[in-house]
């Protein structure tokens, strides 16, 4: 999918971003990130970029 995207970029498209996901993740760790980043972030701030969950979550958002 990564690769996807950035050819998609490359080629001069746009994209609102892209949030990827382990296939092995946890879907509480999954849904606990995109409501953080749907809470926290301004749709412009994730225009055109990619974005690794649930890792988001662990790295900026302590406990």
């Amino acid at each position: 999918m990564i690769d996807h995207f950035r050819d998609h970029l490359a080629a001069g498209k746009a994209s609102p971003g892209l949030l990827i996901v382990s296939q092995g993740s946890a879907i509480g760790d999954v849904v606990e990130a995109v409501l953080y980043v749907w809470a926290l972030s301004d749709p412009a701030e994730l225009l055109d970029q990619a974005y690794y969950l649930p890792s988001i979550s662990r790295h900026f958002f302590t406990r």
